[in-house]
């Protein structure tokens, strides 16, 4: 049989966690373009199977820049957000710090 001695242990701990929210405003006809080299010629022009009206790029990032242009907070959607062309659309990105 083990021998067990008893210990008394206390833990106190305070933590601010922060909430932070911004409101990304989106324009109908904004950012209904792939970012995805793959899209692009050699020349840099966007080639012509994901240019027609057909085409419908989908979001599935969000990158928030400070003023000198650095990324400050990355946004990962669960499942990619269709980008609409006649409508605006507004994404609110919240994360805790």
């Amino acid at each position: 049989m083990a021998n067990y001695t008893p210990y008394t242990m206390s833990f106190q701990s305070e933590t601010t966690i922060y909430q932070n929210r911004v409101t990304c405003h989106i324009n109908e006809n904004e950012f209904n373009y792939s970012m995805n080299p793959t899209c692009m010629t050699v020349s840099g022009s966007i080639k012509d199977n994901v240019s027609g009206s057909e085409f419908n790029p989908y979001a599935t990032t969000i990158g928030l820049y400070n003023e000198e242009n650095e990324l400050l907070v990355v946004a990962k959607f669960g499942t990619p957000i269709p980008i609409p062309r006649n409508t605006d659309m507004t994404v609110i990105v919240q994360w805790d710090s």
